[in-house]
């Protein structure tokens, strides 16, 4: 259905008619361009591309004539489409769509002003997390970035806009005796075995979804981290909302090994010979999806009486324990899939009172 502002109509004959501003005569006054198409989509993907072309190709720098809505229409079919992986351009689709058309949407591009960029921040902040505020401004500066590269807004409108400050959330982890107890009884569930990959090897619930048995070498107990499954949303002609898609991990960092433990690789063992599937966690044939593995995990921390916690929890948990075990902060950082160093120590300098209390003792007996 055509959106207001859009310049998208439906002729007589069934067809859908689109029009833009082609340009201005010597008298300054508008001569537009039309787009026509059985399809409304079609019109609206043509009519985003003529105008963002319309204007680069234009010796002016003055003016972009089409509304916020139709630059992030072009922005995500052009640019984020083509530059990043699908899971990244459903985030940014999602934020945009959620968050970002309703409240600047239908302003044009070249009548945006910082002060109307602060009114959406201050309006979007009542309803959403700091941090998530900083997620969704991201997206709309990057794709303002790129307006601004090719001359369609200046830098000023984005560049000295101040959000709140983040706070440093405190991770969520289990304690060493739930570790173990958990550990100790997902060993024994035919459900278990995500949970004792991520409590053994940090990895991450989308990368144990898409670990195939051609990823574990048995023989030198190593586990290549190689892909990820995540669900995101489909095209709307689709008549499923979301589907499961395969990536490569989340950086290159994080195609990395992991050595396992000869418990694990007992265990591993076992569950390939049961396996008929190419999948590490399987159902039948078929690769079970994080969504399910965490309904999994949540029916176990159940029926063990366990505190609530994401399945993510034990991912930080397992960076934790080698942290209270004294390992390198370099080599839990290449476990993890960090970029570096520093981002693992950003993660885990918090300690837990236990920690705290030995330190204290450790510098009074010197």
């Amino acid at each position: 259905m055509a959106r207001k502002g859009e310049n998208i109509y439906k002729r007589k004959d069934g067809r859908w008619e689109g029009r833009y501003i082609k340009g201005r005569r010597a008298d300054g006054s508008i001569y537009y361009g039309y787009i026509y198409s059985t399809s409304y989509k079609e019109v609206k993907k043509k009519l985003v591309i003529k105008k963002a072309a319309n204007f680069s190709n234009s010796t002016t720098t003055d003016r972009f004539y089409g509304t916020v809505n139709n630059w992030l229409d072009y922005w995500l079919e052009s640019v984020a489409a083509v530059q990043v992986k699908a899971s990244t351009f459903d985030s940014y689709k999602s934020k945009i769509d959620c968050h970002i058309r309703p409240a600047i949407g239908d302003i044009y591009l070249c009548e945006l002003t910082s002060t109307k960029i602060e009114s959406f921040i201050n309006k979007t902040r009542e309803t959403l997390s700091i941090n998530s505020l900083h997620a969704v401004f991201r997206v709309l500066k990057t794709a303002l970035k790129y307006a601004e590269k090719l001359n369609f807004v200046r830098r000023s409108l984005y560049e000295n806009i101040q959000l709140p400050k983040i706070k440093k959330t405190k991770i969520t982890t289990i304690t060493r005796s739930e570790h173990k107890y958990l550990a100790k009884e997902a060993s024994k569930s035919s459900e278990g075995l995500p949970v004792l990959l991520s409590l053994e090897t940090g990895m991450r619930i989308g990368e144990i979804s898409g670990l195939k048995w051609t990823d574990i070498d048995f023989e030198n107990r190593i586990i290549s981290v190689q892909r990820t499954l995540q669900r995101v949303s489909t095209l709307p002609s689709s008549k499923f909302r979301t589907h499961i898609i395969e990536e490569k991990p989340k950086s290159d960092h994080s195609e990395r090994m992991i050595p396992l433990s000869t418990a694990l690789v007992k265990r591993l063992r076992k569950e390939k010979r049961a396996s008929k599937s190419d999948y590490v966690i399987s159902n039948g044939e078929k690769f079970v999806e994080p969504r399910t593995i965490r309904y999994q995990f949540k029916r176990l921390l159940d029926a063990l009486h366990l505190p609530k916690c994401s399945f993510h929890a034990l991912r930080h948990s397992f960076a934790t324990r080698c942290l209270e075990k004294g390992v390198n902060i370099a080599v839990i950082s290449s476990l993890m899939g960090h970029a570096s160093t520093k981002m693992t120590l950003d993660i885990y300098t918090s300690s837990n009172l236990k920690d705290e209390r030995l330190a204290v003792e450790s510098i009074t007996s010197i």
